[in-house]
């Protein structure tokens, strides 16, 4: 920027533009470098930007006055509402006892209004007055007597008794067995504990007595069925018998797998002892070439032949 008389421009010249600019126009310079800047001190804090504050700050503390105010005045009329409340019901009867009351029929005010009730019947005393009045004395109209429940109307008459009934009062409350709470220890930690299973009285028990070889009471061996398969399909169920008895001395049960598909190879499940199991999957055990593993499932229930 240059004068209009072409001379160079002052520090004077770049204050005015300031000043007569709008301050929405001005740009906003902005420090690439921070450390260049010289620190800003309380003496060039904005004065009118605190004042500001401290304004607002006295009007929302003057706005939740006035609410504290308003809050405390509620609070005290909801107090004498209570203590009124507490008042009635001091004087009408415990709230135990009104409770067993149906006071939609009028039971609740039975003790009161039936008494009441028979001495205005039982005295004639205003009909009478009325009666023998002076010509020029003006009739009062007479009061009108609250109106009583039907309850009360029923059961009180000029010539019976005052009825008094009265309430069942509140059983009294079972005592509520309370569970001890579990302890804790020094670091708040609770010990959690497995609960113990019951002990069935009809628990299986095996016995101990040897037996011998040749006797005819004696425990049956456990078997484990093991699935042999790519047998050749001239092999025989007695074939696969008289294997196994050369090598355990032991004759197994076999029985012939049925496929659902032509194959040209075979396959059996052969029932073996369980002690005799891990020399059975042994792969020396076997011919080369044949699939063997423990059956899967359930064995197939053998066909009778007819």
């Amino acid at each position: 920027m240059k004068r209009r008389d072409g001379t160079k421009t002052s520090v004077q010249d770049i204050i005015t533009l300031l000043k007569c600019t709008d301050p929405d126009d001005v740009p906003t310079f902005v420090a690439r470098d921070l450390n260049k800047l010289p620190p800003v001190t309380f003496d060039h804090v904005d004065v009118t930007s605190l004042l500001k504050d401290i304004v607002s700050l006295k009007a929302s503390l003057a706005d939740v006055q006035r609410k504290l105010e308003t809050s405390q005045m509620t609070v005290a009329d909801l107090r004498t509402e209570l203590n009124e409340l507490r008042n009635s019901v001091a004087l009408t009867g415990s709230p135990a006892r009104v409770s067993y009351v149906n006071t939609r029929r009028g039971a609740g005010c039975l003790d009161t209004s039936v008494t009441s009730f028979a001495s205005a019947v039982l005295s004639p005393a205003p009909i009478a007055a009325s009666a023998f009045r002076a010509p020029g004395v003006q009739r009062s109209p007479a009061p009108v007597p609250a109106a009583l429940p039907r309850s009360a109307a029923r059961t009180t008459r000029p010539s019976d008794p005052v009825v008094t009934v009265s309430v069942p009062t509140a059983p009294p409350a079972k005592p509520v067995a309370v569970k001890e709470k579990t302890r804790a220890d020094d670091d708040g930690f609770v010990t959690v504990q497995r609960r113990k299973r019951r002990q069935r009285s009809c628990k299986n028990r095996c016995g101990k007595a040897p037996s011998e070889p040749n006797e005819n009471l004696r425990a049956a061996k456990p078997n484990t069925p093991v699935y042999i398969s790519r047998l050749h399909y001239t092999t025989d169920a007695e074939d696969i018998v008289k294997y196994v008895r050369q090598r355990l001395k032991f004759v197994p049960r076999v029985q012939l797998l049925e496929s659902h598909r032509n194959v040209n190879f075979k396959a059996f499940v052969v029932r073996i002892p369980t002690c005799y199991l891990p020399q059975v999957m042994d792969e020396s055990f076997w011919p080369q070439n044949v699939v063997f593993r423990r059956f899967r499932g359930q064995v197939p229930p053998e066909r009778t032949k007819t």
